[in-house]
């Protein structure tokens, strides 16, 4: 399911964050508590929640891990200040996402969506296929002046059913009859 927020979204099968159609980078734990806050947006998700769904095996200084995991989710969403856009702290209870979030599910790529290394691919294939074509042709239409020894064909002269009388017939020692 992709989720939208803000100038952001976040497919959350991907497990992945983009602004603008450009990838954010993201930690683990990170993308672990975006995915719990946009779930529920509104509903106040309580510190002792995030900590089974984060740290559920851990003897990690828990209070301290959360404030820097949510100092750094904030960083990256851009969400500064006394008043934030996007998350909420509850003190001493949790923390609520407040930006309004609209989901849609995943239904294949459209142009649009397609990834850009597909693009990118397409378009350099396309190029080293085009350069190619006109290389051979190119190179086609000079084998004749870039070879040496080989004379451009072309057609024999027409024979005329009268031999001239001035003009003498001889072998070149290759072979063909040349007049002389």
């Amino acid at each position: 399911m992709v989720r939208s927020f803000g100038d952001f979204e976040f497919d959350d099968q991907r497990r992945c964050l983009s602004s603008a159609g450009r990838r954010v980078r993201m930690s683990g734990q990170a993308l672990d508590l975006l995915s719990l806050l946009v779930e529920r947006p509104g509903d106040l998700i309580t510190r002792e929640e995030i900590q089974r769904r984060l740290w559920p095996d851990s003897t990690v200084e828990f209070d301290h891990s959360l404030d820097v995991t949510v100092s750094r989710l904030r960083a990256i969403l851009g969400d500064r200040g006394a008043t934030p856009r996007y998350i909420e702290t509850v003190p001493r209870k949790g923390y609520r996402f407040i930006e309004p979030v609209s989901a849609k599910p995943e239904g294949g790529l459209t142009n649009e969506r397609r990834p850009t290394w597909t693009r990118r691919l397409a378009t350099y294939a396309a190029v080293a296929i085009l350069a190619a074509v006109v290389a051979v042709l190119f190179a086609r239409t000079r084998y004749d002046k870039l070879t040496p020894g080989h004379a451009p064909r072309s057609r024999p002269a027409p024979r005329s059913s009268r031999a001239r009388p001035d003009v003498k017939a001889a072998r070149m020692p290759s072979g063909p009859i040349v007049s002389a």
